[in-house]
């Protein structure tokens, strides 16, 4: 597989596995990949590690106002001001529904990945700079989030 056929198909993969947790999980239809960066630095973030054929980390950036939404419509309940304390817990489930359905889908390209535990708010990969990275945006009912693949495959 060249570099620009598994970008492609990838990104294809990770919209995939993105769409489907909104549609089928938080009942979000209007799912969709946009082109501007909704995150900024200081945002929620959680990352999960890749390891297997295919090496590297994904990260999901979550503004404070789509991490509060989901939040509140996931815990039953909970308050704008009390949302807070279930950001890590409600960040690291949304992690691993889309990790694990893209993972999923690898298995069809004979990628055999193992996935690590999330790590809400963790210093990055170290080494990015070595891997083939995909940087996507989405916007939603609950509102916008970047999904960013780091990776490389290992013979």
């Amino acid at each position: 597989m060249t570099i620009i056929d598994s970008y492609d198909q990838y990104s294809r993969l990770i919209a995939r596995s993105v769409s489907h947790i909104f549609k089928n999980f938080l009942k979000d239809a209007s799912i969709a990949e946009i082109l501007d960066l909704q995150a900024g630095d200081g945002d929620p973030k959680v990352s999960v590690g890749l390891s297997g054929s295919l090496k590297g980390e994904i990260n999901i950036n979550f503004p404070r106002e789509t991490l509060g939404r989901i939040t509140r419509f996931l815990v039953g309940g909970v308050s704008n001001r009390t949302a807070k304390k279930h950001y890590e817990e409600v960040a690291g489930e949304i992690a691993n529904l889309i990790t694990g359905t893209f993972a999923n889908q690898l298995q069809f390209l004979n990628q055999d990945v193992r996935l690590s535990a999330p790590e809400y708010n963790e210093e990055p990969l170290t080494t990015r700079a070595l891997f083939d990275n995909i940087n996507l945006s989405f916007t939603s009912s609950y509102g916008g989030f970047d999904v960013d693949l780091f990776y490389r495959h290992i013979d």
